[in-house]
């Protein structure tokens, strides 16, 4: 979907957020994309959705073609961004859709801001912490995004954490070639929050809630049930970016869990 064909809402503070907003039905969808990507990450989820639901897609601040304002970016800023976009389109309590970071994002929406959502799907989302064998890494990583090399470092990290050998090569030269191009300054502070204590607090989700959990995931799907009792937890045969690359299995686990809802 081009520029031209996204609608757009400006928040309170200034920063004009764009979206595309298909589809009728209940519930609606609202699906939020991961660290420096864009709705178009979703875009097998909002064509097979759109007929039954009304589905939103929105690129958040910073990313994709909404503003992208020089300022430190940081889950619970998402989450307060997530929440006034929901009430502005006058959703009524959209299940809200996260891959990775958006997934994040979603966890810690449902808990601050109950109410707006009827559920919750968590895709691929670091909702579990690093093992210690891995802590270096993080530092190294988040010192090279902060480095002259941060689109190098940004592309390597991308190539090696989010992709396997079964990845669509066009898929995984598109994706690495729009994450490099996002502001340094998001890159490092977005997932600098992203994977903190304070962002994966464990305990229960308070709305139904589903984890679908790429093969390639550090924990398993008993570590992350015990974290958050009550999470429903699949696993799908894929990397990160399950939704691309298995979005038949995506989207009958999504429509599973909407038919529970009723």
């Amino acid at each position: 979907m081009t520029t031209e064909t996204l609608k757009s809402v400006t928040t309170p503070d200034g920063a004009t957020i764009r979206y595309t907003d298909a589809g009728a039905g209940d519930p609606p969808i609202v699906f939020v994309h991961g660290w420096t990507c864009d709705h178009t990450t979703f875009l097998d989820q909002l064509a097979h959705f759109a007929p039954t639901n009304r589905v939103v897609a929105l690129d958040q601040r910073g990313h994709g073609a909404s503003d992208k304002p020089d300022q430190d970016y940081n889950v619970p800023g998402f989450v307060e961004d997530l929440a006034w976009f929901i009430s502005e389109l006058g959703l009524d309590r959209p299940v809200v859709v996260g891959h990775s970071m958006g997934g994040s994002i979603a966890l810690n929406f449902a808990r601050r801001h109950t109410a707006l959502t009827r559920g919750v799907i968590l895709i691929d989302s670091p909702l579990a912490p690093l093992p210690d064998a891995l802590l270096p890494v993080r530092e190294a990583m988040l010192a090279g995004f902060k480095s002259d090399a941060y689109q190098s470092v940004a592309a390597g990290f991308a190539r090696t954490q989010f992709f396997n050998a079964d990845s669509p090569p066009a898929m995984v030269e598109a994706l690495v070639a729009k994450i490099t191009c996002a502001p340094q300054r998001l890159m490092h502070t977005a997932i600098d929050s992203t994977i903190s204590a304070e962002s994966m607090v464990p305990g229960p989700i308070p709305v139904p809630s589903l984890y679908i959990r790429a093969a390639t995931a550090y924990a398993t799907e008993d570590q992350f049930r015990e974290r958050y009792p009550g999470l429903e937890v699949h696993t799908v045969e894929s990397a990160h970016f399950i939704q691309m690359e298995k979005p038949a299995e995506t989207n009958t686990l999504i429509a599973a869990f909407l038919e529970k809802l009723g």
